[in-house]
């Protein structure tokens, strides 16, 4: 019973839209239209057949018959002419009538042969579709990295989510498969925000750890070690927003206050991730900077600036080039120790990256095609989608 509602929540919430079944004979604005080509939607899996078969063969009289479903209601035009309403309940009668005069005809409904439910689940994985390529292109990466760790549960992990986005649009209809499916992802995510909140302890540990007195090598072992941690909760993130993302699909919750809560959830996520990267970057910057022999390689550059100016000053000595030599000695010494630190922390740099984007992008996508009206007009190419503004 509980499925059966849930899934007529998303036929109601799909119904309302706007069809037109003419051939358009006209340039739409690609500003408010998106347009989806037949055989892009074909792509999505045979269950999505009927779909592009009803819209290549809408434009003829469609099936007969006079049962629920949509219709396009035509009505003379004319000034205070409309549709009768109920009194009692919301929604029109098929009667036509005139404002002052009552009855005047019947409105002519034609049959619109086309499932809510599949336009919906068609739009939501065209634009999943869209998103995949940057979804592979990260997790190359972060296959690379998983194989160097020999970290066989999160590339298990990882391979779960992949199959459970490839196969899901065979499957959006497949009740037993989204159900089996739905524990596991929620069982990663539960996974992923655990290591998320463990990593995130770690790293700030490591980074407030501090001695006065420290080598090169003691910053490069510091930096190695917040590295490593920082790429343990990078991949915890892209796991938990891959796995939230996965979730929606498979509950198929997809009331506006869920998705919202959903999307604030990896976004907060990402900027406290962010948050703590620049914070470390710029504590082990420090670091680097302070150590012995950034210190020494600071402290020649000043000494010999220092001696090379004074020098200037005595006649005799700065007949010679001798303070000219203290001075580019100086110069280059302070280049080297600043040399040193950027080298130091250009290792760094890769771990600034938690690309979560894709997945808000979807649910956001989801949010709008389900609780927002939709325009949708189709040629024999292709459909046009139109959300409200």
């Amino acid at each position: 019973m509980e499925d059966n509602n849930r899934m007529n929540l998303i036929i109601k919430a799909a119904t309302d839209l706007e069809c037109s079944s003419c051939i358009l004979g006209f340039e739409l604005s690609e500003n408010k239209y998106q347009k989806f080509p037949l055989t892009e939607v074909s792509t999505l899996g045979s269950t999505f057949d009927p779909l592009v078969s009803v819209i290549q063969k809408i434009t003829g009289t469609g099936p007969a018959g006079g049962k629920s479903g949509i219709y396009r209601v035509t009505i003379p035009a004319g000034p205070g002419i409309h549709l009768a309403r109920f009194k009692d309940k919301p929604g029109y009668l098929g009667t036509v009538v005139k404002d002052k005069k009552g009855v005047t005809g019947q409105a002519v409904l034609e049959s619109v042969p086309l499932d809510p439910t599949m336009v919906f689940m068609a739009m939501a994985l065209k634009g999943i579709d869209d998103k995949l390529d940057t979804i592979l292109e990260i997790q190359k990466d972060i296959m690379n990295f998983l194989e160097q760790k020999e970290k066989s549960k999160l590339r298990g992990n990882l391979n779960v989510l992949t199959d459970v986005l490839n196969n899901y649009k065979y499957n959006w209809n497949n009740e037993k498969y989204k159900t089996n499916k739905h524990i596991q992802v929620q069982e990663i995510k539960r996974e992923s925000e655990q290591s998320i909140i463990f990593n995130r302890v770690q790293i700030e540990s490591s980074i407030n750890k501090k001695s006065f007195m420290h080598r090169d090598r003691d910053v490069k072992n510091k930096l190695q070690k917040v590295q490593s941690q920082f790429e343990e909760y990078q991949l915890a993130l892209y796991l938990f927003s891959f796995s939230s993302f996965l979730e929606v699909m498979l509950l198929e919750n997809f009331q506006s206050a869920y998705l919202n809560s959903a999307t604030h959830k990896i976004e907060d996520y990402s900027f406290h991730y962010r948050e703590l990267y620049t914070k470390s970057y710029d504590q082990i910057e420090d670091y680097s900077k302070s150590s012995v022999r950034s210190n020494v390689l600071s402290g020649l550059a000043t000494v010999n600036k220092f001696v090379g100016e004074a020098a200037g000053k005595v006649p005799v000595l700065s007949k010679s080039k001798f303070d000219e030599t203290l001075i580019d000695a100086s110069t280059w010494l302070d280049t080297s120790s600043s040399k040193k630190t950027e080298q130091t922390m250009s290792q760094f740099l890769y771990n600034r990256i938690n690309d979560v984007s894709p997945f808000v992008d979807n649910i956001n996508n989801i949010n709008r095609l389900y609780n927002q009206p939709m325009e949708l007009l189709f040629d024999q190419e292709n459909m046009y989608i139109a959300l409200s503004e």
